[in-house]
């Protein structure tokens, strides 16, 4: 009997087994063929059937197929293989052959990998490929015992932003890897902009690849899910206990007693379901999160032995990204969910009085979150930070600005999350961090400041309803310009280029306009929907908020379709991309809504979120909210399942209108209904910093 290969097996996020068919994803997810082939046919139920995307399963990313008119059913094997992360046994029977030597039609087993060349060479191949003055030096992997392993990887180095473009360009402010099209747009501003190639030859000589982070990730997510398997094992026994102490006690009393046993065990039944499947859920979370933290850890160990430098470093750079997405999503699915319960049996006040009873019990439960698992998550929050943190800027000592990089390019709506430990906005604080009041901006009338948006060089565009204009700050929120509107501007949307903007003006039409080196420009008006404010760009759809609809429109203004909505004069919008969302107010309820099916995705109330105005989302698609009628701003889950009032008070303001949301730093913009101070910036901070 052959012996089982000792060596740990990447698993799939999916179904949690050794990989079968891997296919790589463009957000750096691999999931077995038949598993995404299942979840897209599965997605693709419930979508628009015109939908030519589908999001990742992990990280939400819309991903798109080469060919979208294709069968639902072929799309997962459009997508590249990874067959390093089969296991290498499956493989160990494959016949690997030296490249040279095919070129020339013979066929002789390869025995080493060049890491360089990216070939795999046979004996005599080797032997003239050391000899070579050009390849000398090259690194040479041995074959034996590394079938499917990382001397076998394509390295990606195409951004998946912008298909066909290398990266080439790494912008240390924000730790990413970029493409020229990446810098032209999203880094503009940035001064810590370096060639690809000089960022390789300084860090990867000088900084470890972080075997002992790695190591620690996995460790830390084990013991989450030992707490997780703990917690389903006391329940279950305490279920047990508690079901057979109210039994026992049954068995004493008559009749009557067995009707009334029935009951309990269904009530105590439905609980502990209700609490297995918390449970279960929440260990789902941890679980894909280890598997990936495992699979990172092995690409990280093994990458060491077996790739160039500069594919040890694409490597790194592309997995510590994708696995600080799916921390970022399993924190919050999970952070709040305990993971430990204890069931008190409460019995009747006498078993005499058994004939009066209407029921024989029920149970208090009692929940709490681990310690174990509280520590190992913010162990892991700071692992990752840690990670994050390479290669940075103090190992460049000579800056670029991305004008030495990128001259004149085209520009593309791309935008990038600078990647620096976020801020749990659920446990943060909130604090006003700059105020502009109402002199400031002068006009003819009081300025109302009713919608607004961030531009790419991290400028605030916003209008101002009774002075007829849009009004401009810098990143610093000091005022600099205004652009006359012929009408009342209500609310304004990025476009689908980064000059394309698209303006409301109330009762009137849309603006679709250019804003370039300072110059609004007007391409031409479209037609809107009777008493229209808020406003949002989706693609090729814009959507429009009238008294009691959301209404889709194509480009050219047709109305494509209507949802209805409860009442409401100014009702704004926020559309999620990545998830094909809308956010509006109906009545005093926030709602979100599926735009391909129109499916409600969730429905949120509370006494605490009176009139609601401005809505906004962060990149995490979390929902800001300001309550005009309780003057507070209120913060949403983004699965609707909880919410709270993220400020009862602002600091200058008391009846906060509109609120725009940073897309990639944690501070927000609130406005106000025409009082002294205009507007307000709040920023988030960590208490425990």
């Amino acid at each position: 009997m052959a012996e089982a290969d000792p060596r740990p097996e990447y698993r799939c996020l999916m179904c949690t087994s050794p990989y079968k068919e891997p296919r790589l994803l463009p957000c750096g997810h691999t999931f077995c063929c038949r598993c995404l082939t299942s979840y897209i046919e599965a997605e693709h139920v419930t979508a628009d059937e015109d939908r030519h995307f589908f999001p990742c399963p992990v990280c939400e990313a819309p991903i798109n197929p080469d060919d979208g008119n294709t069968a639902v059913s072929t799309w997962a094997t459009c997508f590249l293989k990874n067959d390093f992360l089969v296991s290498s046994i499956a493989q160990s029977a494959d016949v690997l052959f030296c490249a040279p030597c095919l070129r020339w039609k013979e066929s002789n087993p390869a025995e080493v990998t060049c890491t360089e060349c990216e070939e795999k060479l046979c004996k005599q191949c080797r032997i003239c490929h050391e000899r070579n003055k050009a390849t000398a030096a090259h690194r040479l992997v041995s074959i034996s015992g590394n079938v499917g392993q990382l001397c076998d990887v394509k390295v990606y180095e195409i951004c998946h932003q912008h298909s066909g473009k290398p990266l080439d360009v790494y912008c240390v402010d924000h730790s990413a890897m970029c493409c020229y099209i990446c810098v032209s747009v999203s880094h503009r501003q940035c001064n810590n902009v370096k060639p690809m190639e000089d960022v390789i030859k300084k860090t990867m000589a000088k900084q470890s690849l972080g075997e002992t982070e790695w190591k620690e990730l996995t460790e830390e997510t084990k013991k989450m899910l030992d707490e997780d398997d703990l917690g389903i094992t006391t329940l279950n026994a305490r279920e047990k206990e508690v079901s057979a102490e109210m039994t026992d006690r049954i068995q004493k009393a008559k009749d009557k007693l067995d009707n009334l046993n029935a009951r309990f065990q269904s009530d105590l039944a439905g609980q502990c379901r209700t609490y297995r499947q918390q449970l279960l859920n929440r260990r789902k979370n941890v679980n894909t999160f280890h598997i990936n933290a495992e699979n990172s850890h092995l690409l990280m160990s093994r990458s060491d032995q077996q790739l160039s430098e500069r594919h040890r470093f694409f490597v790194r750079e592309q997995t510590k990204k994708q696995i600080s997405g799916h921390y970022r999503r399993m924190d919050q699915n999970t952070k709040k969910e305990t993971n430990q319960f204890d069931i008190t049996l409460k019995l009747q006040e006498t078993i005499d009085e058994i004939m009066k009873m209407t029921t024989a019990g029920n149970v208090d439960v009692t929940s709490t979150l681990s310690p174990v698992s509280q520590n190992a998550n913010g162990r892991i929050c700071s692992l990752i930070g840690s990670l994050l943190l390479t290669p940075s800027a103090s190992a460049f000592s000579d800056s670029t600005s991305t004008s030495d990089l990128t001259g004149s390019l085209q520009h593309l709506t791309v935008q990038t999350t600078p990647v620096t430990a976020a801020v749990d906005v659920w446990t943060g604080s909130v604090s006003c961090v700059h105020t502009v009041n109402t002199s400031t901006l002068r006009g003819v009338n009081t300025p109302w400041l009713t919608g607004g948006i961030f531009t790419d060089n991290n400028e605030l565009l916003i209008t101002d309803y009774f002075n007829c204009r849009l009004v401009q700050f810098d990143d610093k929120y000091s005022y600099t310009r205004e652009y006359k509107v012929n009408g009342n501007p209500t609310d304004i949307a990025r476009g689908r280029t980064a000059d394309e903007i698209f303006v409301a003006v109330y009762k009137k039409q849309i603006l679709r306009c250019t804003l370039q080196n300072g110059q609004l420009s007007v391409i031409n008006t479209i037609r809107s929907p009777p008493i229209t404010w808020g406003i949002a760009v989706l693609g090729d759809n814009i959507l429009v908020s009238t008294y009691d609809s959301v209404k889709v429109m194509s480009i050219d203004g047709k109305v494509t379709k209507s949802i209805k909505k409860g009442g409401g004069n100014n009702t704004y919008l926020a559309v999620s991309t990545s998830k094909s969302t809308v956010y509006h107010t109906d009545n005093n309820d926030i709602l979100c809504r599926r735009l391909d099916s129109d499916a409600v995705v969730y429905r949120y109330s509370d006494p605490s979120l009176n009139d609601p105005a401005g809505i906004g989302l962060d990149r995490d698609d979390n929902v800001y909210v300001c309550g005009y009628g309780t003057g507070n701003v209120y913060l949403v889950s983004p699965d609707g399942s909880r919410g709270r009032v993220l400020m009862a008070q602002l600091s200058g303001i008391t009846r906060p209108w509109f609120i725009v949301v940073h897309p990639t730093k944690q501070e927000f913009v609130v406005t106000s209904f025409q009082e002294s101070t205009v507007l307000e910036v709040y920023k988030f901070s960590d208490d425990n910093i």
